[in-house]
C-alpha cells in the first residue's frame, strides 16, 4: 500500500500540471488537437467548464505546470536510481532539467525561437532542486536511521 502511495505521489505533479494546462490554456495548443483526434473533446470542455470565477496569476497558469513536470521527472529519475547521483546516472537524472533551463536562456539570446521568461527558469530550477533536496536530505537520511 505504501509503495503504491509513493508511486502516486511521484505522478501527482505531472497530473496537476496537465490539469492546469487543460483547464486554463488556450485550445490552440496541439494537445487539444490530440483530444479531438481521440474523441474526448466533450470531456475536456466539461473539465474546462469547472473553472471558477477566481482569477489566477500568470505564473500559476504558464510557469507552474512546467515546474511540476520537471519536479515529477526529477523525482521519478531519482527514485529509479535509488536516490543516488553517480557518474552513470547523472546524465539521465539531470538531462531534461538542463535542457529546459538552457532553452529559456537560449530564447533570451535569440538562439532558439521563443520568449524568455525568468519565472519559467525559476520554476524549472526549483522543480529540479526540490526533489533532489527531498531525496538527499529526507529520504536518504530516513534510510540511514
Amino acid at each position: 500500500m505504501i509503495k503504491r502511495l509513493k508511486i502516486i505521489l511521484y505522478f501527482i505533479p505531472l497530473i496537476l500540471g496537465g490539469l492546469i494546462y487543460i483547464i486554463f490554456r488556450t485550445e490552440t495548443l496541439i494537445m487539444f488537437q490530440w483530444f479531438r483526434y481521440i474523441n474526448i473533446s466533450d470531456e475536456i470542455k466539461l473539465i474546462k467548464s469547472y473553472r471558477t470565477t477566481y482569477s489566477f496569476p500568470n505564473w500559476f497558469i504558464y510557469s507552474l505546470p512546467d515546474g511540476l513536470w520537471i519536479f515529477s521527472y526529477t523525482a521519478i529519475s531519482l527514485k529509479i536510481w535509488k536516490h543516488l547521483i553517480t557518474r552513470q546516472n547523472i546524465f539521465w537524472v539531470f538531462s531534461i532539467p538542463i535542457i529546459a533551463i538552457s532553452s529559456e536562456f537560449l530564447q533570451l539570446f535569440k538562439i532558439i525561437p521563443g520568449t524568455f521568461d525568468f519565472l519559467d527558469a525559476i520554476f524549472y530550477s526549483v522543480g529540479t532542486i526540490f526533489p533532489y533536496h527531498i531525496s538527499t536530505k529526507i529520504i536518504l537520511n530516513t534510510k540511514k536511521t
